[in-house]
């Protein structure tokens, strides 16, 4: 055997190691996660069919936040534990292309605008309004800044049919900036993004990915900072991850825990919050087989 030939089939070898490696490595970054299946409690029974598309949640003001996703009004909403519409509030200078998330700081609360089915887009935008300027009457109309941003590892921007690693529907503040979840629906893959909080626009690049092995469609931090959770459905079935201890060099945390929450079964979770530090609520939109509503996860009891 030549020389040539030789070195030849050392590189490829060398490639394929590097390649086994790398792919090994993204698989097997679940390998130290504890799975559970969990059983939620109803919170709020129904909500509003102005709600019925909900997606994205937060608790603030004791209020709890929503809108609607693709195609709603750029407003949204505060209901209470009985489900009952408190504040309705239009975001000025907002377009709901598709809203997803939601998320806040001490001074502002952000939604996402950044739905991605197609993978065809680039005009992805976080809106940030104030909260002192949410008063008390329950229609109000207030003004809003736009942070855009495209992702700087996409080049092609053609029709994916379901397919795309761009889409996105998760959002979480930590450590005075913004983060997203990517939904990939080829690979069941999260990717991780930063995005800063002023507004203006940028190219943002990935920071890490993780094995999901579902779809992500929403995404909060505990309030002292200590627990992710996202969550997302894998082939019908509503999935919850929780990452503890985790830090912005770590997103996945020292203690992984996955939940598989299979009495929920076929229910369309599109939005997570913490509602104290040990508490989860998850809200689902209307389907066939469910009303939206919001269940509860404790996650004391889990211990």
């Amino acid at each position: 055997m030549n020389k040539i030939l030789i070195a030849l089939l050392i590189l490829i070898s060398i490639s394929c190691q590097i390649k086994k490696k790398n792919t090994n490595s993204a698989r097997n970054n679940q390998k130290d996660s504890m799975s559970i299946t969990v059983s939620p409690q109803q919170f709020i029974k129904t909500l509003p069919d102005k709600l019925a598309e909900n997606s994205g949640i937060i608790y603030y003001d004791n209020l709890f936040w929503t809108f609607n996703d693709s195609g709603g009004e750029n407003s949204i909403y505060a209901f209470n534990l009985k489900g009952e519409i408190k504040k309705e509030i239009e975001i000025k200078d907002a377009q709901n292309n598709d809203w997803e998330d939601i998320a806040q700081d001490k001074k502002y609360i952000y939604i996402g605008d950044f739905g991605n089915n197609r993978g065809t887009r680039k005009n992805q935008a976080i809106y940030r309004i104030k909260k002192k300027e949410i008063g008390k009457s329950s229609k109000q109309k207030i003004k809003s800044k736009k942070i855009k941003f495209d992702f700087a590892d996409q080049t092609d921007y053609s029709f994916k049919g379901r397919t795309t690693p761009f889409d996105c529907e998760a959002l979480i503040e930590f450590n005075d900036a913004l983060y997203i979840f990517t939904k990939d629906w080829a690979n069941r893959y999260t990717t991780v993004y930063q995005i800063p909080k002023k507004n203006g626009e940028y190219k943002i690049k990935p920071i890490d990915k993780f094995n999901v092995t579902g779809l992500i469609t929403g995404a909060d931090v505990s309030p002292d900072k200590s627990k992710l959770a996202l969550v997302g459905y894998k082939d019908y079935k509503p999935i919850l991850w929780i990452f503890s201890n985790f830090t912005a060099e770590n997103f996945w945390g020292k203690e992984k825990t996955y939940m598989e929450l299979d009495s929920i079964f076929d229910a369309q979770t599109e939005g997570v919050c913490f509602l104290g530090n040990d508490s989860i609520l998850i809200s689902c939109e209307s389907t066939s087989t469910y009303l939206p509503q919001v269940f509860l996860i404790d996650l004391n009891d889990l211990k």
